[in-house]
């Protein structure tokens, strides 16, 4: 299959779950108060920051073997180590659950954590048969799957919304989504014709592919937690600092502005991986990597001016006065995630030059650096300096990321991570 229409299979499929997730944000945002999509914040930044590392990143491992054979076992590895890893947050959620929802300053979530443990296991099942379906060229199951799930969490927050279930109904719908994603995904292995990525594994065969890909383990497990825990920050810090209303907010913003600007990001992500792991062994990764750059350059870049300019007129417009001050948000907001957006093609290439190290540094220094600007923020009581500080520090790191591994790829064909 084509670049060109992998990309744009993948690109219908998100279309449609950001068209659906846009489509619904007015009706949501009149069912729901800006203080239960706190409550929601708060719920994603717990299960984001432990999603991106409940299979280990082994997800990351997927492409990389050569042999099917070899590529099936990392696949159920994973899905093994993503269950265990459920398991042990269902425990923590039974013991402390009460405690860290106080901790952060909402009692109320402390019911809803239960929904964590199918979440996170769901997530974990998905995000390793992404990869298989990925790796085989079977872009267009995985475009079903998304929209389906767009359609499922929309409905079921609408539905739960109409009943006036407040922060349950939000979060239940947002659990849902992994669900779907992982159903169908299972559902497309057992109905499919091609090799399976179900095989018979021991806990030696678990074992066995964590140590041959340790590297994932070891370096791109903390640097992807890190990472998370800056995308989480905002939510979290404003919500200790001002209030959940102030995080429903900033979650709106993030939502509506990530939309857009990701329509293409996740479908080129999942295409161009795989394909700078060819390229890289064959020594024609710089100029794919470069102009996958630049094209994506020219699509987030503009985008993102326009909705700095007028980012509160249009979330007045579209969800009403009272979330004019998310649009205010949203105007710097998209400029840090647009700049994220051009950086696809470099964070690609940090395991296959063996960069996880340098990556993980990178994460930390970085968090050190959007939490000071959070904290700023709180220090002066304004919320609007702290997310402004907050995404322009997100501008200036993901330039960096975008330079230095297209620099490591010219100056020397690296290791790939393995």
């Amino acid at each position: 299959m084509s670049q060109l229409r992998s990309v744009g299979l993948l690109a219908a499929g998100t279309a449609v779950a950001h068209v659906v997730g846009l489509a619904a944000a007015p009706l949501l945002t009149r069912l729901y108060t800006p203080t239960e999509f706190g409550l929601l914040a708060v719920f994603t930044s717990i299960v984001g920051i432990a999603s991106v590392v409940v299979s280990l990143r082994l997800e990351l491992a997927v492409p990389v073997p050569p042999a099917e054979e070899d590529a099936a076992q990392v696949v159920a590895a994973g899905m093994v180590v993503a269950a265990v890893v459920a398991g042990l947050v269902a425990v923590l959620v039974a013991a402390l659950g009460d405690e860290v929802s106080a901790a952060l300053g909402v009692p109320e979530l402390a019911p809803l954590l239960g929904f964590a443990p199918v979440y996170l296991a769901a997530w974990g099942a998905y995000s390793m048969l992404n990869f298989w379906f990925a790796r085989r060229d079977r872009f267009a199951v995985i475009a079903v799957v998304n929209a389906v799930r767009a359609v499922a969490v929309a409905a079921g927050q609408g539905l739960l919304g109409l009943t006036r279930t407040g922060g349950l109904g939000l979060i239940a719908g947002h659990a849902l989504g992994p669900v779907v994603l992982a159903c169908g995904l299972l559902l497309a292995v057992a109905r499919g014709d091609d090799a399976s990525p179900v095989v018979r594994l021991s806990w030696r065969g678990v074992v066995g592919v964590l140590r041959r890909f340790r590297s994932f383990v070891v370096f791109g497990t903390p640097q992807a937690l890190v990472n998370a825990l800056n995308q989480s920050l905002p939510a979290v810090v404003m919500t200790l600092a001002f209030s959940a209303s102030v995080a429903g907010f900033y979650l709106m913003a993030h939502r509506l502005i990530a939309a857009p600007i990701g329509l293409l990001g996740r479908s080129v992500r999942q295409v161009i991986y795989p394909r700078l792991a060819r390229a890289v062994d064959e020594g024609t990764g710089l100029p794919l990597a470069v102009r996958a750059t630049l094209r994506m350059a020219a699509l987030a870049l503009p985008a993102a001016l326009v909705v700095f300019f007028s980012g509160p007129a249009l979330f007045a417009w579209l969800l009403g006065q009272e979330w004019r001050v998310a649009g205010e948000y949203a105007r710097f907001i998209a400029l840090w995630l647009a700049m994220g957006f051009v950086n696809i093609p470099s964070v690609s290439l940090v395991p296959l030059l063996g960069m996880q190290r340098w990556h993980a540094a990178y994460e930390v220094v970085y968090l050190g650096a959007r939490l000071a600007a959070l904290l700023y923020g709180a220090s002066v009581r304004d919320p609007m300096a702290g997310i402004a500080w907050f995404a322009l520090v997100g501008v200036a790191f993901n330039a960096v990321l975008v330079v230095v591994p297209l620099w490591r790829l010219r100056s020397a064909r690296a290791p790939r991570g393995g």
